[in-house]
């Protein structure tokens, strides 16, 4: 006999179970394309803005959030796609601690109190392990991967001039997996001032195409003017915008940017050198 909930009851709550279960069913983070994150993520973006009652300029909220896609990889890998627009919903809301305004750190920060969430973790446990994390890959099995991305992105790279690939991913394949990242402290000194440049043009563009809105890009502009201004030395300046740029989410995009240079310059090394990367990849087995 049914006392503490009626039959419909319990159905309507089972179709929201059912409904919370079947989130666990969409990919995890880690396995999607960048382009298939951005996908899930700027839509959710754009209408917390809204939710907020903010003008919801897609141009300036894409330029404000580039990269976020990395950000959720590195930060919270294990997220399913499904669950994004849920966290962020609820982050907005205030439902996973004091709303402190949208931006990308306030976005992973969302999506990680998500994450770790009690409620989350029940509904986790009616799935198996085996269904909930998929076997992580042995380092031998991820180095295989990596190699098979790197050749691709620098085929890519030789064919049409562009990476194809996160270039931060590419980055720390190269650096951390396969040791090839080799430049001087100077050489890297100097595609960090090229990476501060590169950001600060990006931002001025994002202000010209938004002129009439508000934007936190004008203090970044600023600032970044003042260290370009002060410093004329290009090895200073990257050094003092390394060692004291307040802002973490330009501080992000600074260093993201220049991983990115980084891959650029050591593929474009490789071709000149005529060097096939496949043969260096090989000698580091």
């Amino acid at each position: 006999m049914e006392t503490s909930i009626s039959k419909i009851d319990k159905y309507v709550a089972l179709q929201k179970l059912e409904m919370c279960i079947e989130v666990f069913d969409t990919p995890m983070a880690r396995e999607c394309e960048n382009k298939a994150l951005d996908a899930v993520l700027f839509p959710a973006i754009l209408k917390a803005n809204a939710d907020l009652g903010y003008n919801a300029n897609e141009d300036k909220l894409t330029h404000l959030f580039a990269n976020i896609s990395e950000e959720v990889k590195n930060s919270v890998p294990n997220i399913r796609l499904g669950e994004i627009p849920i966290a962020i919903h609820k982050g907005v809301l205030g439902d996973l601690g004091e709303f402190q305004g949208l931006s990308v750190v306030t976005v992973i920060k969302f999506l990680k109190a998500h994450y770790t969430s009690g409620k989350r973790a029940e509904i986790a446990k009616l799935r198996s392990v085996e269904e909930e994390e998929k076997p992580i890959p042995t380092k031998e099995e991820q180095k295989e991967l990596a190699k098979g991305h790197l050749i691709e992105a620098f085929e890519r790279f030789k064919t049409k001039g562009d990476l194809g690939y996160s270039g931060v991913y590419l980055y720390r394949w190269l650096n951390e997996d396969f040791k090839l990242i080799t430049f001087t402290n100077d050489v890297k000194w100097k595609i960090y001032y090229q990476a501060i440049v590169s950001i600060l043009g990006q931002k001025e563009t994002g202000l010209i195409k938004n002129f009439m809105t508000v934007s936190p890009n004008r203090k970044e502009i600023k600032l970044l003017k003042q260290y370009l201004e002060k410093f004329k030395d290009e090895k200073e300046c990257a050094k003092q915008v390394a060692m004291n740029i307040p802002n973490e989410e330009l501080f992000i995009s600074i260093r993201n940017e220049a991983e990115r240079i980084s891959v650029v310059k050591f593929f474009r090394d490789c071709i000149e050198m005529e060097v096939e990367l496949k043969d260096l990849l090989n000698d580091t087995d």
